[in-house]
């Protein structure tokens, strides 16, 4: 049997914005290859690779490692080279070590946008856009600018509501579930 309770919210979360810039660095082959076809169809479609891609803090292959883009990258359309890709940005820096956020979207020609569905650690209940552009001069080095909205989950993330200090919650009786 499991036990949960229901509480309604009777304050409000503190929102937090974040705007930072990353690099995606992208080495589908060479002795430094972040990524692994899994499935490879004759035709391309349907075409998966696992990926563990390194973020930076700049587009040289060089600057600061702050994390890793790790998920799944699948060919979508029939005709054209177009990507779905779902990965967790893995943060390692020493500001946002251990918290991730969660991207989706498609890798195509031009400028683009994966949508933020989510996040943990720092980033709880995150939601916004990552909006990309392939770096000048490079196939495989995408520039990300981040703007997200989350919610920090410790007991800084509430706002006092109507003038009133603190936040009370009514939880109702457990429910069972068998």
């Amino acid at each position: 049997m499991a036990f949960f309770a229901i509480a309604p919210l009777l304050c409000a979360l503190a929102q937090n914005e974040i705007q930072m810039t990353l690099y995606i660095h992208q080495v589908p082959s060479g002795p430094n290859i972040n990524q692994a076809v899994v499935i490879d169809p004759s035709n391309g479609f349907g075409r998966t690779a696992v990926i563990d891609w390194t973020i930076r803090d700049g587009a040289d292959p060089s600057s600061k490692v702050i994390g890793q883009a790790q998920g799944i990258h699948m060919r979508t359309s029939q005709n054209e080279s177009i990507w779905h890709t779902s990965m967790n940005l893995v943060f390692s820096d020493a500001r946002f070590g251990g918290s991730t956020l969660q991207v989706m979207g498609l890798i195509a020609e031009g400028p683009r946008d994966w949508s933020i569905v989510g996040g943990t650690g720092e980033f709880s209940m995150a939601r916004g856009v990552a909006k990309y552009t392939v770096e000048p001069n490079s196939s495989r080095i995408y520039r990300v600018n981040v703007h997200a909205y989350y919610s920090s989950m410790d007991s800084r993330a509430f706002m006092q509501v109507s003038g009133k200090s603190g936040c009370n919650s009514k939880i109702s009786e457990p429910i069972t579930v068998n």
